[in-house]
């Protein structure tokens, strides 16, 4: 099977693009490597963002077999593929993470995305449930 991760992202704030949003907040982490990736997404999913670009947003996680558009009704494509480039993998989540407004959203996105990444790529997704989703499950249990 050729199965890919796909996330979307829907901020709910009509007057701002949304494709813009996401390339604007990508540029913050482009530059950065892994072990910063980590260490910064590992920062940002106990915050809430009080202030935010968007007050609200939508967030989707699937797998799919086939190619889909990169625009959804309002939703952006912010990833598609099987997590094999980390490092642009990682530049989405954090990128992400600085979206979503709660740490409760946080966590569960987190959560969501190791599921289906377990799923589209074992090797990959065990990975990112040791360099991240472990931590953040412990978290939300606690």
């Amino acid at each position: 099977m050729n199965e890919k991760l796909v996330i979307f992202w829907e901020g709910t704030t009509p007057d701002i693009d949304a494709a813009e949003v996401i390339q604007y907040q990508k540029s913050f982490f482009h530059d950065k490597k892994i072990k910063q990736l980590i260490k910064s997404a590992k920062g940002q999913y106990k915050n809430d963002c009080a202030e935010h670009i968007t007050k609200s947003c939508a967030f989707y996680v699937t797998h799919v077999l086939e190619e889909t558009d990169d625009l959804q009704g309002n939703r952006v494509k912010v990833y598609e593929g099987q997590g094999n480039d980390y490092t642009e993998f990682m530049i989405v989540l954090n990128t992400l993470l600085s979206l979503i407004n709660t740490s409760s959203e946080k966590c569960t996105f987190i959560i969501k995305l190791a599921a289906e990444l377990k799923y589209v790529n074992r090797e990959v997704g065990t990975r990112f449930i040791d360099d991240l989703a472990n931590e953040v499950y412990k978290y939300m249990r606690s």
